[in-house]
């Protein structure tokens, strides 16, 4: 069910945009990622709206923290916090889930991109006369030590100006949990850029392409998503209770 719902129309979508594109496979990946990217925005511009507004209710949450110590009640005012500013603190995890199946076919997609084969295509797909397995002097199909460093640079740039890292509280003296919570997250914006860089060495230059030009996609999205709110009329700017 995965390969048929999944695989092969993501298949079939980038034969047809490399055939689309002069039959380049480099062209055809770039094509492909930016359209499952737009297919995904929605879901991705609510996970990135999400992070900006608990970060305006931070204040807030730390008062509540205070004022219940019980981790029960807590959890439970904070949730009727959240759903009183119609703020969902789950939907990074759920734009996650959503699309972990996307990127697993996508894997196997461009895993074998550059020596693409007439099986599982749709009637009206067709492959090109010529399949150029070369993209800006780089094998798709081979590992790239250059592709893995942008790939390693790009994924340190998109949690660089992610929301999400960039709204983390800071830590407070004597809170050994939030200053846990700043280590690993100070840790994990250098550790995880270089498991890419790496991670894209081991895998086909198709495959790391695809992750460069989605994190370029999800920078500019999240730049976007930021100025739109900072623009928006009539926000109300929480302040923290005394």
């Amino acid at each position: 069910m995965f390969h048929t719902i999944f695989y092969v129309p993501l298949y079939n979508a980038l034969i047809f945009l490399t055939t689309t594109l002069g039959g380049n496979i480099g062209l055809g990946v770039i094509a492909l990622t930016i359209v499952v990217k737009l297919i995904l925005s929605p879901l991705a511009h609510a996970s990135i709206k999400s992070q900006i507004e608990q970060k305006k209710l931070q204040p807030l949450v730390d008062d509540l923290k205070k004022k219940y110590p019980d981790s029960k009640e807590q959890s439970a005012k904070m949730m009727e916090l959240y759903k009183e500013h119609k703020t969902n603190p789950l939907a990074g995890c759920l734009l996650l889930l959503l699309q972990l199946p996307v990127i697993i076919a996508l894997y196997h997609v461009f895993l074998g991109s550059a020596t693409p084969s007439g099986t599982e295509l749709y009637s009206f797909v067709h492959l090109p006369n010529v399949i150029h397995a070369t993209f800006l002097g780089i094998n798709m199909s081979a590992k790239s030590i250059i592709l893995a460093i942008l790939a390693g640079l790009s994924q340190f740039a998109q949690m660089y100006f992610s929301p999400a890292m960039q709204n983390m509280p800071t830590p407070k003296d004597g809170d050994k949990t939030s200053m846990m919570a700043a280590s690993m997250t100070k840790s994990m914006k250098y550790t995880m850029p270089v498991m890419i860089a790496v991670f894209g060495y081991a895998v086909p230059a198709a495959v790391t392409l695809y992750w460069i030009v989605s994190n370029i996609f999800m920078i500019i999205q999240e730049r976007i998503v930021i100025a739109r709110t900072k623009k928006k009329p009539g926000e109300v700017t929480v302040i923290k209770s005394s």
